[in-house]
């Protein structure tokens, strides 16, 4: 039997592959009244081409660019406030005409986490570290295609024991 979803653990890659995903996972976190943790993850470039760009830019200018990047990804997921708003106003509606109980309409807090490094890795880690007890992901388009699961989403689904939910991209 399946523990009662308390936390999620929504990853993102800042793509519209991952809307219906946030979606999906809003709607879950409204009607359990669970925590959400919306997390991306900067990917390291591998060992020789980050050096490259170290020498060819400069470490600092290279060290401004990454700082950079990061505070854009945190502006990105906190300026998605009022997309949020309206999810939950469309969560509202779409409870209203199923039947689901005022109390539920809410999830109980959000946090985000941005963090660098091995993206599967760092999901796993995270829903982990947090006591998730879903992860949630963005599949590409056609779930059902051989290009749609990629190789993030794979490696989570083989290492780890923490249920997983993906959610393809639909065609709008």
């Amino acid at each position: 039997m399946l523990k009662p979803i308390q936390s999620i653990l929504f990853a993102t890659d800042l793509t519209s592959n991952c809307q219906q995903a946030l979606d999906f996972t809003h709607v879950m976190a409204t009607r359990f009244q669970a925590n959400i943790y919306l997390l991306h993850v900067i990917e390291h470039l591998p060992g020789n081409v980050d050096e490259r760009l170290k020498d060819l830019l400069g470490r600092h200018k290279w060290e401004d660019l990454v700082n950079a990047q990061q505070a854009n990804v945190h502006r990105s997921l906190t300026g998605k406030t009022s997309v949020n708003k309206m999810v939950r106003n469309e969560i509202q509606n779409f409870c209203k005409l199923v039947g689901i109980d005022d109390a539920n309409f809410e999830c109980k807090s959000r946090e985000i986490l941005i963090s660098q490094g091995d993206v599967a890795e760092n999901i796993i880690n995270h829903a982990q570290a947090n006591n998730c007890d879903l992860i949630v992901m963005g599949a590409k388009s056609g779930i059902f295609s051989k290009t749609s699961v990629g190789s993030i989403i794979k490696s989570v689904l083989s290492d780890t024991k923490i249920p997983v939910t993906i959610v393809p991209k639909t065609e709008s």
